[in-house]
Parts: C-alpha cells; sequence; structure tokens
C-alpha cells in the first residue's frame, strides 16, 4: 500500500465529538484481521478486476485528475450486528480504489475522506491508521461537511448511502459530482414497490441528475457472499458536455 504524504486540508467548522463506549486494543486487531481477510478476497476476484477495469478508463478519459475521494455512507465497521462483512468489505474496495487511482493516475498522494453518523472512535481510529479523515453529520440523510469538501477532482464512494442523502449529493448539491462508485440507480427501481416513496425518490434522482451521467454496473463473482446482504453497484461518469457547461 503506498506511504501517505501529508497534504493541505480543507478548513472545516468544529463539530462535538460523540464519545461512544471506547473498545480494547484486541477489538481493532480482529478488525484489521477481517479487513486484511477481505483484501485478500478482493484481490483474486472477477468483481475487483471489474471495478480496476472501469478505474482505468476513467483515468485515461478524465481531463482533470482525481486527487480526491470522498466515502459516504460506509458505516460502522465495529458494529457486530447485521452487516458488518458487508461494511469491510466497502472498506476494502475504498482502499484499493486510492491504490489503483494512484497507481494510473500518477498524480501523487489521493486524499481519502469518510463520512458516516454511525463511526465510534474505534472506526475512526481504524479509518485514521490508513491515512482516511473523518467528516462530520448529523444524520446519514444529510451531506453533512461533506459538501465543502467535494470538487470536481473528487470520485465520491457511496455504497449503501441513504436515498435522501443520494437526493442532495446528486440533485441538490452546488457542486457537480464528476464521478461516483455507489448503488446502481437501474437495481434500485426494481428494488422498492412501484407506487412505494423509495421508488419515487429513486425515479426522482433518475430523472433530475442521472441523465448526466455514464453509467457502467459493476459485475463478478468471488467476492461477495449471499450473507454480506450486499447491493448492486455502478460507476457513474459526468458526461463531457455537462463537464463543459459547469466550467461557464
Amino acid at each position: 500500500m503506498s506511504v501517505a504524504v501529508v497534504r493541505p486540508v480543507t478548513t472545516l467548522p468544529s463539530r462535538p465529538r460523540r464519545k461512544p463506549q471506547a473498545k480494547s486494543p484486541r477489538d481493532l486487531q480482529r478488525l484489521l484481521v477481517q479487513l486484511s481477510d477481505a483484501q485478500a478476497t478482493y484481490s483474486t476476484s472477477a468483481f475487483a478486476h471489474n471495478i480496476e477495469k472501469q478505474l482505468l478508463g476513467l483515468t485515461k478519459s478524465s481531463t482533470i485528475p482525481i486527487t480526491r475521494i470522498v466515502s459516504l455512507g460506509l458505516g460502522s465497521l465495529s458494529n457486530t450486528e447485521k452487516g458488518q462483512t458487508r461494511r469491510i468489505k466497502q472498506l476494502a474496495i475504498l482502499l484499493t480504489i486510492r491504490e489503483s487511482l494512484q497507481k494510473h493516475m500518477k498524480a501523487g498522494v489521493v486524499e481519502v475522506y469518510a463520512q458516516d453518523p454511525t463511526f465510534t472512535r474505534q472506526d475512526e481510529a481504524l479509518l485514521s491508521s490508513f491515512d482516511i479523515r473523518i467528516l462530520r453529520t448529523a444524520s446519514g440523510a444529510s451531506l453533512g461537511e461533506a459538501a465543502d469538501v467535494i470538487d470536481e477532482s473528487t470520485l465520491v464512494y457511496s455504497p449503501f448511502l441513504t436515498l435522501e442523502a443520494y437526493e442532495q449529493l446528486l440533485v441538490g448539491s452546488r457542486q457537480l459530482v464528476q464521478y461516483l462508485i455507489g448503488d446502481d440507480f437501474n437495481a434500485l427501481l426494481e428494488k422498492w414497490p412501484k407506487y412505494s416513496a423509495e421508488r419515487m425518490q429513486v425515479q426522482k434522482v433518475t430523472k433530475a441528475a442521472l441523465g448526466r451521467y455514464r453509467r457502467k454496473a459493476i459485475s463478478g463473482s468471488g467476492f461477495w457472499e449471499e450473507a454480506d446482504g450486499a447491493y448492486p453497484m455502478a460507476v457513474y461518469a459526468a458526461q463531457k458536455k455537462v463537464k463543459e457547461k459547469a466550467r461557464i
């Protein structure tokens, strides 16, 4: 893994920190072992090969280097309740995306930020050990401090993000998201009942924002298991005409 270099950080307003119960170093070590296992599984999977191929395509077609990743909705890694394996695997993907971008873009260190209202102190310690900076938000339905960090050189990584946050990110944000790796909205349309409020939200985001993007579904086996509860993902890249309009 590449060694991080200290770079200037966007100044963000200070907010009170939560103080969840601390866990032992043994718990942190257990998380690191789980993460290492997930990384090993990922590295040999067809799923990883598909993402790597799509990242290579992004870096070749982009006119502005991707120098920042903002992760939204990663979830608590230390929470042992349902979905922990999925969340740890999502982190494994995030770390590999950074490594791949640094290799392909040749633009030095790629900054990584992560934001989720469920992060505990242990989660933050784990993420910080990988040079991932923590952003604050009061709710999973809000963009929080991420809204001030996302710029035209940012790739947003958002598996399992709430629909409310997606609406703010893709419809209500003042900054056009150039690159997104997250939930596949085609699959989200099939997930919710026809007249449900959730399906209406998905349709709103699809109609108002996704026409600006090229979409490529992420496929491939060998990584996710049924017990992970993972959801289909896709890569979205703003089309060139949209990028040009955004600069005017």
